[in-house]
C-alpha cells in the first residue's frame, strides 16, 4: 500500500499546495524566459521537491497544453514514474563533497539521454562544503545550455552570497489552516473516506504547517480506524501525538508567576520523551484564542507577548540539542519581563510564604561568587546540563565591574559558554543567585597544572553530564 503524502503528490503546477507557488511557476513558465538555476527555500514537508519535478515535466513536455505540461507524452510519463536517466536528483546532506560537486559536473555537460533538457535537483544543498560551493559556482556562472538547476534548502541564510545571487529564488513556506484542510480534502476525497471536522482540525494543528505531516496522519488514522475517522477514539488517538496537555494548567501558572513548576514540568516532558516542537504549537493555537478572550476572567495581562516568544522559540529549536531549552527559556524571558513591570521578581507561589528576592545594594566581591557557585550551576542546570558541567569544569577568577571572569581550561568549553543562548542562562543564572546582573567573560587557562579536572573519574564524570 503506497503511503498517502507519495500516492496524492502532486503532478502539474496547478496541484500544487500553496498556490502563491505556483502562480509563480506558472508566470515564468508561459513567459518564456526560463531561468536556468532555480532556489527552492522554506520548511520541510512545503513542496520544494514536488515542484521541482512538475518545473522538469514543464521544460520538457513534448505536447503542452495551453504552455503546461500534458502528462501523457514519453517525456513526462517516464519523469512522473521516475525513470528518466536525465532527471539527477542529489541529497545535498549526503552528498556534500568537492568530488560530488565534480560528478556533477561531468554530469552536467553530457547531452541529456532522451530529454530536451537535463534537470538537476539538489535536496538540503546548505549542507555542502565550502569547497563545494566555490565549485558548484563556476558551473552556476556559466551552466551548460541543455542544464537546468534547482536547488531546494530549509535554510537559505547558509548559502553563500556569491551562490544566492545567481539563482533564481522561489520562497515556499509553511501551509496555514484552509491550504492545509484544502490539501486533505482532496485525498478524503480519492480516498472515500469519511473524517470528522472535530478530527480534521486536530490533524491541522498538529501537522505544524506541514503538507506531508498532514498526509502521514491522515494515513495513520486511516490504517487505525479504516475508512470511518471520526468520534473521541479518533480525537484522543491525534492527541496522544500532540501529547495530550492541560493547556490551561500552564495557563494558570504562568498567570501566578509559577516559574519553577513550568520549567520542571516541560523538563520532564523531555525525558519522558514528548515531542515539544508540536506541543509548543499546541501552545500558540490555543493562546491565540485567548486574545480574543481579552479582559475576560481567566485571561492574563502581556498575552501577545507571550505569543511572541513563543514564536521566537521556533527559531531557537534548530540550534538547540535540548528539546525543552526553547520553552523553558521563553517562560523565563516572559516571567522576568512580568517581573519588572511589577517592580519585583519572579518566584514561586507557596501556600505558606512568598519569598521575595531582594536586589542587592554594592556590588558583589569574588569570595561571594565562590561562596554561592554550587547554587549558580544548581540554578543553570534545569536549562541546560552541559552549560552546568562545563561551569563545573571552570572556576571565577576575577570581578571586574559588572564582569564575571571564569577561568576555563578547554577550548572547546570556552567557544560553547560563549555561545550567546548559553551566556544568556549563565547570566540569568547569576543574576538569579546573586541578586545582580553580570556580563560573563571566559579566558582561557594558561596554567595546565591547575585544571580543576584533574583525575580520570572528573573528566568521566564531566563527560558523562554533557553527552549523556
Amino acid at each position: 500500500m503506497k503511503v498517502f503524502h507519495l500516492k496524492y503528490r502532486p503532478q502539474r503546477i496547478d496541484e500544487l499546495d500553496l498556490k502563491d507557488v505556483a502562480n509563480s511557476l506558472k508566470k515564468i513558465l508561459l513567459s518564456g524566459d526560463m531561468p536556468q538555476s532555480f532556489l527552492f527555500c522554506g520548511p520541510k514537508g512545503s513542496g520544494k521537491t514536488s515542484a521541482a519535478r512538475i518545473l522538469a515535466k514543464n521544460i520538457n513536455c513534448l505536447k503542452k497544453k495551453n504552455g503546461l505540461c500534458c502528462l501523457k507524452c514519453d517525456n513526462c510519463v517516464s519523469l512522473t514514474e521516475k525513470k528518466s536517466i536525465d532527471l539527477i536528483e542529489i541529497d545535498g546532506a549526503s552528498n556534500r563533497g568537492i568530488d560530488d560537486v565534480r560528478w556533477l559536473k561531468d554530469q552536467a555537460y553530457l547531452s541529456p539521454a532522451k530529454l530536451k533538457k537535463k534537470v538537476f535537483i539538489i535536496d538540503e544543498v546548505h549542507m555542502l562544503t565550502r569547497d563545494a560551493f566555490n565549485a558548484l559556482l563556476k558551473l552556476l556562472e556559466e551552466p551548460p545550455e541543455q542544464v537546468v538547476f534547482v536547488l531546494c534548502t530549509t535554510d537559505p541564510q547558509k548559502l553563500p552570497e556569491t551562490v544566492l545571487s545567481r539563482l533564481f529564488r522561489i520562497d515556499f513556506r509553511k501551509g496555514d489552516g484552509d491550504e492545509i484542510l484544502s490539501s486533505l480534502n482532496r485525498v478524503i476525497k480519492a480516498e472515500k473516506l469519511k473524517v470528522s471536522k472535530q478530527v480534521l482540525k486536530e490533524i491541522v494543528l498538529a501537522s505544524e504547517g506541514s503538507f506531508r505531516n498532514a498526509q502521514k496522519m491522515l494515513m495513520e488514522l486511516f490504517l487505525e480506524f479504516g475508512k470511518q475517522i471520526k468520534g473521541e477514539k479518533a480525537k484522543s488517538f491525534l492527541e496522544r501525538k500532540r501529547g495530550g496537555y492541560d493547556f490551561d494548567e500552564l495557563a494558570k501558572d504562568l498567570e501566578e508567576l509559577n516559574k519553577s513548576k513550568i520549567l520542571n514540568s516541560l523538563e520532564k516532558m523531555a525525558q519522558t520523551g514528548v515531542d515539544l516542537r508540536t506541543y509548543r504549537w499546541g501552545l500558540i493555537d490555543y493562546f491565540q484564542k485567548k486574545l480574543l478572550d481579552v479582559g475576560k476572567s481567566g485571561v492574563f495581562s502581556g498575552l501577545s507577548r507571550w505569543l511572541r516568544l513563543l514564536i521566537e522559540a521556533g527559531n531557537l529549536e534548530k540550534e538547540s540539542n535540548l528539546s525543552q531549552l526553547p520553552l523553558q527559556l521563553a517562560v523565563v524571558d516572559y516571567l522576568g519581563d512580568v517581573a519588572r513591570k511589577q517592580g519585583g521578581e519572579v518566584v514561586k507561589l507557596e501556600k505558606k510564604e512568598v519569598k521575595k528576592r531582594v536586589p542587592r545594594q554594592g556590588k558583589v566581591s569574588l569570595e561571594e561568587v565562590e561562596k554561592k557557585w554550587t547554587e549558580v550551576l544548581r540554578a543553570v542546570k534545569p536549562f541546560n546540563h552541559s552549560v552546568e558541567a562545563f561551569l563545573r569544569a571552570s572556576r571565577p577568577k576575577l570581578v571586574d565591574g559588572d564582569k564575571l571572569v571564569v577561568e576555563v581550561f578547554y577550548s572547546f568549553h570556552k567557544e560553547r559558554l560563549e555561545e550567546q543562548r548559553n551566556k544568556t542562562i549563565v547570566e540569568k543564572g547569576l543574576d538569579e543567585i546573586l541578586g545582580c546582573n553580570l556580563s560573563l567573560v571566559c579566558v582561557l587557562s594558561d596554567n595546565k597544572r591547575d585544571k580543576m579536572v584533574e583525575t580520570k573519574k572528573d573528566m568521566y564524570d564531566v563527560a558523562k553530564d554533557i553527552f549523556g
